[in-house]
């Protein structure tokens, strides 16, 4: 039996400490007399200590953030050590905790002492087994809480980051995930879902939104960011529409979901030698709007009697309206109620990916070099690309450096690239590239019709694929989840919701009904918010500025819209007012005819 040396002779101190309070039940001369002890942890130098020669662990070293932890913090659990045979004492268990205080620097590290382990080498093994097996890590949802009330006793996030370890944007997701209330905590402790700490603050804008967190509870396909971001795009566009209407009513014009009977839209009016428009008109008694039941509807202002107030008409050139046009109905086949609403859900889905997408690309671009695990994924890329240049190239890449967007990836310039390593040269490469795509698909409107089959968009859904099987390629080992309907560009197959086993969100009905009427003028199923690159506005006298090429309609992209190629290059000026007039009263024609159907299946 191999004989057991003594413990380390840096033994623990006995400190007396008569100001720790004792029960309340014992006499005054009792607590006078009570002394109560405790004895500081052991400490031992950590040149003593080797690790052990058969450790299990497979991976040995201490990770950067548990490093910076310890270098703050110091070593909170206390090393089990016993005797090493050829001197000194061997680390049974905490090896990585010694690899970290070696790296670190720290001249000493807690212990507690295994005698029985001294001579069975066999339980050696079994200690480091049972003290992983049995330890209970803390949850992310209990170390979200352990932030969040660290933060409340008083420490800053700069200490809480600084002892550990974790990085900023760790600390600030975790107290503010640690913040949620009890039913935001109840639902997302009750998913079948690994949260992350960032995940989980997520939640903050909707703990005490019921409805909004049960879209999240029952969300399955798409990425937690991307569902979330549905959400704020949904909200958002509650309060713009919302401050519209109280922009209305406080300047007094009457709102009205359809346009009243004998009503005539300003489009059809002049105002002068020009078309009339809201600001000419608000000095008149019979002026009003119709506001479509869709989110992103905007107000159709009108005049209710125009002859009354002695308006112009644009037919006519004079105050008389023009003779009624009689116009036959045209049978229309009435479009599935649940394609309407897949086009609504679609476009509300393209322009949340989007924006969770080019955060995304903004997070990554910021590496300095390309990691390793994509590095020739992204060189190849790009090397086809140029040598390809398929359309959205041809089109954007040479404004690229002029969008908001170039600065959101990064905004590099020559003087970038003198300084960059040859690996970084492709990450720079990488950002106008990026630039030109996002800008194409996501872009303002024709581009925002690139998710569908049945419309013209100036980028094909091929093109589309292409990059966004690119992004989902590098994105699956850097943090990235595509969206069901990028799945479904980058598959080449037709969208059919988020979650075609299912009804699409309820807010699809409250948007689209079977009975409304369009707005003049209006597809009631586009987007007429702000872009999705609600940034990408050019600055005066750029390439961007300038109306570029129009690639042609291609067919597996749909028959060109009526404002597509043919009309894409024209400026305001080249268009003549009667173009305007007709096409007021073909909008006209249109509403009486349910424009909601018709808008739908046209172009």
């Amino acid at each position: 039996m191999t004989e057991v040396a003594t413990e380390p002779d840096i033994l623990e101190d006995v400190v007396i400490d008569h100001d720790i309070p004792v029960g309340a039940d014992l006499d005054a001369d009792a607590e006078r007399d009570e002394i109560l002890a405790y004895t500081e942890r052991p400490m031992i130098p950590v040149e003593l200590l080797v690790c052990h020669p058969g450790n299990v662990r497979d991976d040995r070293q201490a990770g950067q953030a548990f490093c910076r932890s310890v270098a703050s913090a110091g070593i909170i659990t206390p090393l089990e050590i016993t005797v090493e045979p050829g001197g000194g004492y061997r680390v049974v268990d905490g090896n990585i905790r010694l690899d970290a205080a070696l790296k670190v620097g720290l001249a000493a590290v807690p212990y507690f002492f295994s005698a029985d382990t001294a001579d069975d080498e066999g339980l050696q093994y079994l200690h480091m087994l049972i003290s992983s097996r049995f330890r209970t890590s803390l949850t992310v949802h209990e170390e979200a809480q352990a932030l969040f009330s660290a933060s409340q006793a008083g420490m800053t996030r700069a200490e809480i980051r600084k002892a550990t370890g974790l990085s900023a944007d760790e600390v600030k997701a975790g107290v503010r995930a640690g913040g949620l209330n009890y039913m935001a905590k109840e639902i997302a402790a009750g998913m079948d879902y690994e949260w992350t700490l960032e995940e989980l603050a997520l939640l903050k804008p909707f703990e005490d939104d019921p409805e909004a967190m049960e879209v999240i509870r029952r969300n399955r396909y798409g990425p937690l960011k991307y569902t979330v971001q549905r959400l704020l795009d949904e909200r958002e566009a509650k309060s713009r529409r919302a401050k519209m209407i109280a922009e209305l009513e406080q300047a007094g014009i009457t709102i009205t979901g359809e346009r009243p009977e004998g009503a005539v839209p300003l489009s059809r009016l002049l105002n002068g030698s020009q078309q009339m428009d809201a600001d000419a008109h608000k000095d008149c008694p019979g002026r009003g709007a119709s506001l479509g039941p869709w989110m992103s509807a905007s107000p159709n202002h009108y005049c209710l009697d125009p002859v009354e107030y002695g308006h112009v008409f644009a037919e006519t050139g004079t105050t008389n309206p023009p003779e009624p046009a009689v116009v036959a109905p045209v049978a229309q086949e009435a479009k599935p109620n649940a394609d309407r609403k897949i086009v609504i859900e679609g476009n509300k889905a393209w322009v949340a990916a989007g924006t969770v997408r080019q955060q995304w690309l903004h997070e990554f671009l910021m590496l300095k070099t390309p990691p390793r695990n994509v590095a020739s994924t992204i060189a190849r890329f790009i090397t086809e690309q140029l040598v390809t240049m398929p359309e959205p190239l041809c089109r954007a890449l040479g404004g690229a450096r002029h969008s908001r967007l170039f600065e959101s990836f990064g905004h590099p310039t020559p003087e970038t690239v003198a300084k960059s390593t040859q690996p970084g040269l492709w990450m720079i490469a990488l950002a106008p590239i990026a630039t030109a795509y996002e800008r194409e698909i996501t872009g303002d409107g024709e581009r925002r019709n690139t998710w569908r089959q049945d419309k013209y968009s100036p980028c094909t859904r091929e093109d589309a694929g292409v990059w966004l099987r690119f992004v989902a390629d590098i994105g699956a080992k850097h943090g990235h989840e595509p969206s069901p309907i990028e799945k479904a560009v980058a598959d080449g197959v037709a969208y059919r919701g988020d979650n075609p086993a299912e009804d699409l969100i309820e807010e699809a009905d409250a948007d689209q009904t079977g009975t409304e009427t369009a707005v003049a003028g209006q597809d009631p199923e586009e987007h007429d918010d702000q872009p999705i690159d609600a940034v990408e506005q050019a600055p005066q006298g750029t390439q961007e500025s300038e109306p570029g090429p129009v690639a042609e309609p291609d067919a597996s992209a749909g028959p060109a819209s009526a404002s597509g190629p043919a009309d894409a290059a024209a400026g305001p000026q080249e268009v003549h007012l009667a173009a305007h007039v007709e096409e007021a009263i073909a909008d006209d024609l249109a509403e009486e005819f349910d424009a909601a159907d018709v808008h739908a299946d046209a172009a």
